[in-house]
């Protein structure tokens, strides 16, 4: 296999992983950085993403095929030589790299902080509200969510579930309002709030 084929094939390896991860890796990294409400924009790759993963996996599996199988000889008899990019210790870097983007989702936890802890005295003014908010896709985006509603004064408590699709937000009323906590979400992450629900504890 020629060498431009070669990195064409493990290019497209690393792409696909990398794609396969997106909804899990933009959160991350907008709580280190200023992406903001982008971090919504690639919920389309979770439904899609066992087919990525198919497609990385086809990819490398080609790649080492191609990498492991008798080399060809020229005229005289000599083998082909093969440069760096093209050598096996080259491939088995990339095939780790793309093992390690396509299994983000599940060592995700070691990248988010810990939720800080905030006063819970109890009073009339603590509420609590279940946000349902629509586009969220894995562990990242729970994070994510959590983040944004934590960072505001008089929030007490927050447990994001992407698979219900919701955040339960316990809160001093006299602090911060539901409507702030609303626009948090939908302003500094891009996720949209579908409904809600708000009773006092």
């Amino acid at each position: 296999m020629s060498k431009t084929n070669h990195i064409k094939l493990l290019s497209s390896g690393i792409l696909l992983a990398l794609t396969s991860s997106l909804c899990c890796i933009v959160p991350v990294l907008a709580l280190f950085g200023s992406i903001g409400s982008a971090a919504s924009m690639f919920g389309w790759v979770e439904p899609i993403r066992p087919y990525l993963l198919g497609a990385t996996a086809a990819v490398l599996a080609m790649a080492f095929y191609k990498a492991y199988q008798p080399r060809s000889t020229d005229q005289c008899g000599c083998e082909e030589k093969k440069t760096v990019m093209q050598s096996k210790t080259f491939l088995w870097v990339i095939a780790l790299v793309s093992l390690a983007l396509s299994a983000f989702p599940y060592y995700i936890s070691y990248f988010q902080k810990p939720p800080a802890k905030q006063s819970t005295l109890g009073n009339t003014y603590n509420k609590q509200s279940v946000l349902h908010i629509r586009g969220l896709s894995c562990a990242a985006c729970e994070g994510y969510i959590n983040h944004a509603l934590q960072s505001k004064k008089g929030v007490q408590s927050v447990v994001t579930s992407y698979g219900k699709g919701q955040s339960v937000v316990k809160f001093d009323s006299t602090l911060v309002s539901l409507a702030q906590l609303e626009e948090a979400v939908e302003k500094e992450t891009g996720y949209k709030i579908t409904n809600k629900s708000s009773h006092v504890n």
